[in-house]
């Protein structure tokens, strides 16, 4: 028994009486929840209930300057972090989240403000203050987590370098397959600039001799119908009529574009009874082709106010087109109704070849023609496209279906 109590007592307690002097106060314990955190805050800074952690416990010098130089280097370093984060964040408006940034920053200063506590108690016993430091970094330890988790999803979101390299090569060839579009582009304006100009000149130029040989022509054409000697010349003068009157409509044609690209369509509108305009175009059509049977439907009694020989010239091409791209069918079908807003809808349909589905965007362009049948069938592509400008410079609507199987629909709304 002797041994034991002379072992005891060799053993060394820094935890003597210092520490039994600072016994919690009766009182301290007891009271209710609202009178302790009175309290609480009453002491917060009294240092009174407690010794300091140098007099409380077996400490050796080296383990207690481990404890405090630790805390002090954890401290420092969480000082520096938001520093630096702050830094970043002044530098760098382009950050993105800084709102989390902000919140780190909060967290690290307080983390690193316990763990500088923990250094300070050991000569000041604050430990009240400690405790309340320790909640504020619990709550905003929350908030943090709280927002990270919310952030997540657009952080998985976020591209990595290699990722933006690629999308800045990407914008590259983008920006560089741009600038030679618009060179591509620039060069296509001026050359159909020049083209339109050259069309201008030609269809001037060429008018008044066309004009010349078609009143020749129409000349001899009456002395063959006067002279039956001279019946063997008439197959030949009457192919070479019917060429000029060809050149003739190409010329016109020529000069329609030339005064659609300077903005010089001029429309003469009147009130006129789209039904007889019909009827009277058609049998002009008719009288040239000879081979297909034409239909016309729809109200006798509708009128329109429009350019009666524009809107004639669009009629006659769509028939032209018909009677071209259905040499096998001889049925063409024009249907005329009225539409909503007293809006008048004219439309011809044929049996003929069709047209690709990937064309039909393109078939109003200027010269613009269906590659499989360009060789096969006369034209240089501006019939539709004056067509639509016609109709464009009435207000109205233009445009192509399919008939069926086979043949196209060719309508407008005026």
């Amino acid at each position: 028994m002797k041994d034991k109590v002379s072992l005891v007592n060799k053993v060394p307690v820094k935890c003597g009486p210092s520490c039994y002097t600072h016994r919690i106060q009766p009182d301290l314990g007891n009271g209710g929840f609202i009178s302790q955190v009175k309290s609480f805050f009453a002491k917060l800074f009294d240092t009174a209930d407690w010794p300091a952690r140098w007099h409380c416990g077996n400490w050796s010098d080296f383990h207690g300057w481990l404890y405090i130089l630790s805390d002090m280097a954890i401290w420092a370093a969480y000082f520096a972090i938001p520093f630096l984060l702050f830094r970043i964040i002044s530098k760098r408006k382009d950050i993105p989240f800084p709102k989390i940034l902000w919140l780190f920053i909060g967290f690290i200063l307080l983390c690193g403000t316990t763990h500088l506590l923990d250094a300070i108690i050991f000569w000041w016993p604050a430990y009240r203050l400690s405790a309340l430091v320790r909640l504020f970094t619990a709550i905003i330890s929350v908030f943090t987590v709280f927002a990270l988790y919310r952030l997540l999803p657009m952080i998985y979101r976020l591209r990595t370098l290699d990722e933006l390299e690629a999308e800045i090569e990407e914008r590259k060839r983008a920006e560089e397959q741009s600038r030679h579009q618009q060179v591509l582009t620039k060069a296509a304006e001026d050359l159909m600039a020049k083209k339109d100009e050259f069309m201008s000149i030609a269809s001037h130029e060429l008018k008044t001799p066309i004009t010349t040989v078609k009143a020749s022509l129409q000349v001899l054409e009456r002395i063959l119908a006067q002279n039956d000697e001279l019946a063997v010349i008439a197959p030949f003068v009457h192919r070479s009529s019917k060429q000029i009157n060809k050149l003739t409509s190409l010329i016109d044609e020529l000069l329609d574009v030339t005064r659609i690209q300077a903005g010089q369509l001029q429309l003469h509108k009147e009130d006129f009874n789209i039904m007889k305009m019909a009827a009277e175009c058609v049998e002009q059509c008719q009288s040239v082709d000879g081979m297909h049977q034409v239909t016309i439907q729809g109200d006798e009694n509708l009128t329109v106010f429009a350019d009666y020989n524009r809107i004639d010239q669009v009629l006659c091409n769509f028939l032209t087109n018909a009677f071209k791209y259905s040499p096998e069918h001889t049925l063409v079908e024009v249907n005329i109704s009225s539409v909503d807003n007293g809006k008048i809808k004219l439309s011809v349909a044929d049996r003929g070849i069709g047209i690709p589905d990937d064309k039909k965007d393109n078939i109003f362009d200027r010269f613009f023609r269906v590659e499989n049948t360009s060789q096969k069938y006369s034209g240089i592509g501006l019939g539709l496209y004056i067509s639509s400008q016609i109709i464009a410079a009435h207000g109205g609507q233009i445009g192509v279906t399919d008939n069926g199987v086979n043949g196209t629909i060719f309508w407008f709304i005026i």
